[in-house]
């Protein structure tokens, strides 16, 4: 009975002590690893004259922040939702900012801003507006442009999508694009397509620059109609969509390239939807995770603060072979899931029962 008691007793200290040192660095953790999202290399300039304010540069760093954040997290049709912010508005939603780089140089003025959003009051803000948001991660995909004028393949030379694709910049582009190489193998191939691509005639052309992403878009010009046949493949999701504008002239380069900025903004909106956080359905679960040290319990929180979906998490079970966490979160189990196995876990639902596993 007395070997009982001693051993219950340092059972309890144990939990005590682990819990009271999980507890402290977990608090000091959420304090300095808070989400926010950051806009780097925010630059400001102007004269420096009679009106000459620094404060006034400052808040046209974080105007110009807030349009670059906005550019980022949502999607291309849902920027006219967020209407007129003051500059108080925009102040509230800023954690705190850096100046990165300043220069008074003759009668000139430059500066470059580093500027920390938080991501809970952004949140808040968006949901009071009935506006989700996205958070995509960095990609690479092959962007795949096929152009006929008047039933006529043309070349990359002649090929304005190609040639002018990355020179046209889109803020806070969640897409690197890779365009291809001229393959002469390929031109028999869609020569003899007659316009026509299925599926496998199109991964025949794309597999070969070995990344799973792709944008295929098959792009026919007559009669004064710039048709666009488009077929992305974004983490294995396949989306077509096809798309027409009206074009006069063809050699109009300034019609083109609003054509090739609405189509770009239009392939990163399809990404920007596959990692779309809606903000109007938010969730709850209690996750279990048998834990061997105090090490994975750290690293296990660390990949919560990571998960974008995840809104926050408390400690609500804990003994010395596992614990229980209460997740609140947006979205949907499969993408809560999804999001944890690229960061290295399993999400199990074990008859309405969840657990977490790292995915060794």
């Amino acid at each position: 009975m007395f070997k009982y008691f001693i051993e219950l007793t340092r059972q309890y200290i144990f939990i005590f002590l682990t819990a009271t040192i999980f507890l402290v660095v977990l608090s000091s953790k959420s304090f300095c690893k808070e989400n926010i999202f950051i806009i780097n290399d925010v630059e400001v300039k102007g004269p420096i004259n009679v009106n000459f304010s620094r404060e006034k540069y400052i808040d046209k760093a974080f105007v110009d922040s807030f349009k670059i954040l906005m550019s980022k997290v949502l999607l291309s049709n849902d920027l006219s939702k967020i209407g007129s912010i003051n500059i108080n508005e925009i102040k509230y939603l800023i954690k705190n900012f850096q100046i990165l780089k300043e220069t008074y140089k003759g009668k000139n003025y430059k500066a470059n801003f580093k500027i920390y959003y938080n991501e809970a009051k952004l949140k808040k803000f968006l949901n009071n507006k009935n506006i989700s948001f996205s958070q995509p991660k960095k990609i690479k995909a092959v962007f795949y442009p096929v152009l006929y004028i008047n039933e006529e393949l043309q070349s990359y030379d002649n090929n304005f999508f190609y040639q002018n694709w990355n020179k046209i910049k889109i803020k806070n582009e969640s897409i690197d694009f890779i365009l291809p190489l001229e393959d002469l193998d390929d031109i028999p191939k869609l020569k003899d397509t007659n316009y026509k691509f299925d599926d496998l005639s199109i991964k025949n052309i794309v597999n070969k620059y070995n990344l799973n992403n792709y944008v295929f878009t098959l792009i026919y010009y007559q009669s004064s109609k710039l048709k666009v046949y488009l077929k992305s493949n974004f983490n294995n999701n396949m989306i077509s969509k096809n798309i027409s504008y009206k074009i006069d002239n063809i050699n109009d380069d300034v019609k083109l390239i609003e054509i090739l900025e609405d189509l770009k903004m239009r392939i990163i909106d399809i990404w920007k939807r596959e990692n779309i956080i809606n903000l109007t359905i938010p969730l709850s679960i209690e996750v279990k995770f048998k834990y061997s040290s105090l090490e994975n319990l750290y690293k296990l929180k660390n990949i919560f603060y990571q998960t974008a979906i995840i809104n926050e998490h408390t400690l609500s079970q804990f003994n010395t072979n596992y614990v229980v966490f209460d997740i609140n979160y947006y979205g949907n189990p499969k993408n809560l899931k999804k999001e944890l196995l690229e960061l290295g876990y399993k999400l199990i639902d074990n008859n309405n029962y969840w657990e977490i596993y790292k995915n060794d």
